[in-house]
C-alpha cells in the first residue's frame, strides 16, 4: 500500500512546483483555456448508443433557432444543403411535418416572429436570454409566444422535472407508429442550463428514450421528428443522416457573428408576423 503522506510530499517538492509558481507570477491572469460552449459526446446508456451535442446556454454568444427549407414553409430541402446555406455549429432534426403538404405539425417562431401555426405537441421555447422552457399546447388553441425568441413545437414530452411523462395521445398525436420502436431524436435541458441534442443509433420506444434522456442529465425533454428524418450534425461531422429531404431543423451557433450571417436564411420565402 502506498503511504499517502509520502506520496504527497513527493508531489509537492519545490522543484516540481516551481515551474507552475513561476508561470503564475509571470502571467497572474492566466487560467485554463475555456471549453467550447458547443461540444459532442457518444454515450452508452440503458443499452442505447446515443450521440449527444451539449450546448452551454449560459454563454450569451450562443444562439439556438429553428431554420426552414430554402423556399420556406411547405417546401423541403436536403439536409446538407440547409447546412451549407446556414452554416450552423450543430444541427438536429426539427419538428414533424405532413409528408404530402410538407407543412410542419407545430408552431414555429423564428427571431421573435411567427412563421407557421401547427396543432399538436410540446413547445420548446427559447427566451431572449437563452432560457429554455417546455410548454404544453392545446389543439386548436392559439398560443402567445411573445416571451420567446424562438419556438419549435415538437413532442411528445419525455420528462418534466426529471420524471417520465410520456403521453402522446394527450398531446394530440394520433399516428400509431409513434408507439412503436424507432430511431429517435430528442432535445432536453439540464438543471445547469445545458441543452442536449440527442439521436439514437438503434430503434427504441419513447419510454426507453425518456430513461436515456434522464440518464444523460436532462431535467425536461421532448422528442423531435425521427425515423427516416433523423439528422444530427456537429462541426463538419454527420452522426445521423436523414433518408429524405427535411422541411425544418433546430440549429445552434456558438457565436453571435455566425448567427447574424445566417439570419436572413433562417425562414426564407414567407413574410413573417410578430407573435
Amino acid at each position: 500500500m502506498i503511504n499517502s503522506s509520502r506520496r504527497w510530499r513527493r508531489v509537492l517538492r519545490p522543484r516540481t512546483f516551481a515551474p507552475y509558481l513561476l508561470l503564475a507570477l509571470l502571467f497572474p491572469h492566466a487560467g485554463p483555456a475555456e471549453a467550447s460552449s458547443v461540444s459532442y459526446g457518444k454515450h452508452y446508456v440503458h443499452h442505447v448508443v446515443a450521440h449527444v451535442v451539449t450546448i452551454n446556454l449560459n454563454d450569451p454568444d450562443v444562439r439556438l433557432t429553428p431554420v426552414f427549407a430554402r423556399r420556406g414553409v411547405g417546401t423541403s430541402e436536403r439536409f446538407e444543403s440547409i447546412l451549407n446555406r446556414t452554416r450552423p455549429t450543430a444541427a438536429i432534426t426539427g419538428t414533424f411535418f405532413d409528408t404530402r403538404s410538407l407543412y410542419p405539425t407545430g408552431d414555429i417562431v423564428v427571431d421573435g416572429e411567427m412563421v407557421c401555426r401547427g396543432v399538436v405537441g410540446t413547445a420548446i421555447g427559447i427566451g431572449w436570454n437563452n432560457e429554455v422552457d417546455f410548454i404544453p399546447t392545446r389543439r386548436g388553441a392559439v398560443s402567445d409566444w411573445s416571451a420567446y425568441h424562438s419556438v419549435l413545437c415538437a413532442g411528445p414530452r419525455l420528462l418534466a422535472d426529471g420524471k417520465p411523462v410520456v403521453y402522446p395521445k394527450g398531446e394530440g398525436f394520433r399516428d400509431r407508429s409513434i408507439y412503436s420502436k424507432g430511431i429517435r431524436a430528442a432535445v432536453g435541458v439540464t438543471r445547469w442550463n445545458k441543452l442536449l441534442l440527442v439521436t439514437t443509433r438503434q430503434p427504441v420506444y419513447l419510454s426507453r428514450l425518456a430513461k436515456v434522456m434522464r440518464a444523460l442529465g436532462a431535467r425536461d425533454a421532448a422528442t423531435l421528428d425521427g425515423g427516416s428524418s433523423t439528422a444530427l450534425y456537429y462541426r463538419g461531422r454527420f452522426f445521423a443522416r436523414p433518408d429524405r429531404k427535411l422541411t425544418n431543423l433546430l440549429v445552434v451557433y456558438d457565436s453571435l457573428s455566425g448567427y447574424e450571417q445566417a439570419r436572413q436564411h433562417l425562414a426564407p420565402g414567407r413574410s413573417r408576423r410578430k407573435v
